[in-house]
């Protein structure tokens, strides 16, 4: 078994995730919408690289506080090279394991901040039960039309243009020393 991910723009494999790491579902309600940016722009990254995790499953991926996506491999696998639809059938089947444990208002909004409109489209067409991994399917919430409904309202909104500040998620304390 394998896990791999992406350090300093490189794809690292090592035998064992990173000692912060923890599969995705466990972060349950700690799991707050700036670490999504960070994964989306993780899982970005991957596409960057030209390379793709394989099926974006939940016993398969996992994360660090600070968003880097990680990727369980089993032995004798390795990541994909991209297709030639690029990361849309990765990110459409990502959308849908992020919205299952997190809003889908945030999970979309956080989407916009990485992808363009013309990525959400691609990722779009993949959004359904044919392209989607039958595990991710099968896994509750029965998303998938959720967030295609989100993605395509996302699209018609059009290019975002920022990045989140993120001010309302900084911890109380960090809050306190700033208004005195």
């Amino acid at each position: 078994m394998s896990f791999y991910f992406i350090r300093d723009h490189e794809l690292i494999t090592t035998s064992h995730p990173p000692a912060e790491a923890q599969p995705l579902a466990q972060f349950g309600t700690s799991l707050l919408p700036p670490t999504i940016t960070e994964l989306h722009q993780s899982l970005r990254e991957w596409g960057m690289l030209g390379k793709r995790p394989g099926p974006i499953v939940a016993n398969r991926i996992w994360a660090t506080p600070s968003g880097t996506l990680v990727v369980h491999f089993e032995a004798g696998l390795e990541p994909l090279p991209l297709l030639s639809v690029g990361m849309g059938m990765d990110l459409a089947a990502w959308l849908v394991l992020l919205d299952k444990a997190m809003e889908t208002f945030v999970v979309i909004a956080r989407a916009r901040t990485v992808w363009s409109p013309n990525e959400l489209a691609n990722a779009l067409v993949f959004i359904n039960p044919l392209w989607l991994p039958p595990a991710l399917v099968a896994q509750p919430p029965d998303n998938w039309e959720r967030v295609a409904q989100a993605t395509a309202v996302a699209i018609a909104d059009g290019p975002l243009t920022g990045r989140p500040t993120n001010r309302h998620w900084q911890r109380e304390t960090e809050t306190r020393i700033t208004r005195k």
